[in-house]
């Protein structure tokens, strides 16, 4: 009986050390995939800033009117602000809060470009599905993802129209543990963690032989 409760504890004690090896080594993925979303949302914030500053070069032999100038401010400080945020980020979840930023000043300078271009205002919509760097989105359209089926989208007026020549657009996207995940996905970074472990399940053959297919990854 000894010896069954010493086989028993011993298997019990690889079981729990395993446990907690992963719980670190998601805790490290956790934190590595962090870091990599707050790269993409600096790269955002660094491309807005581009923008306003080539929107003053544009501007300068053009005065704004009161309502550009309006725009053109919220968009600065939607820029700053963003710019705050992403700096004392600590978890995934904070993310939200810069992207949702960064979309209402990327609205704002379209509404700047729009005055300058003498079109009208630009409806409030969603930023483009494939790309958010692309601004606000100027209509839906049905798109069929690799895995994932097909759904309707927002997008911006060159991808709309990417979509509606057959062409499929490309999504942007971020690398997380040496795989390419679609930038939509990496802000969920339980998903993203779950995809990675699957792919590492399935290269180790955990799931029987089974062919490398979906396992709940990332559809681009």
């Amino acid at each position: 009986m000894e010896w069954l409760l010493f086989v028993l504890g011993g298997g019990a004690a690889a079981v729990g050390g395993l446990q907690v090896r992963r719980r670190w080594s998601r805790r490290r993925d956790s934190a590595d995939v962090l870091a990599q979303i707050v790269k993409l949302c600096e790269e955002d914030v660094t491309l807005l800033g581009e923008q306003l500053r080539r929107l003053d070069a544009e501007s300068a032999e053009r005065p704004l009117d009161e309502a550009a100038r309006v725009d053109y401010q919220s968009s600065l400080d939607a820029y700053e602000s963003a710019h705050r945020q992403l700096a004392k980020v600590t978890d995934a979840a904070e993310i939200s809060a810069v992207t949702d930023t960064l979309n209402d000043g990327r609205y704002s300078l379209a509404c700047v470009q729009a005055g300058l271009a003498g079109e009208p205002r630009p409806e409030k919509r969603a930023p483009c599905f494939f790309n958010p760097q692309h601004g606000p989105s100027v209509k839906d359209v049905m798109f069929t993802a690799r895995a994932g089926g097909t759904r309707r989208v927002a997008a911006c007026a060159q991808d709309a129209a990417r979509v509606a020549a057959g062409e499929r657009p490309t999504v942007r996207t971020i690398e997380i543990g040496g795989e390419p995940v679609a930038y939509r996905d990496a802000f969920s970074s339980s998903a993203v963690l779950d995809a990675k472990y699957h792919a590492a399940a399935l290269r180790a053959g955990a799931y029987g032989g089974l062919p490398n297919q979906n396992m709940g990854g990332t559809p681009l």
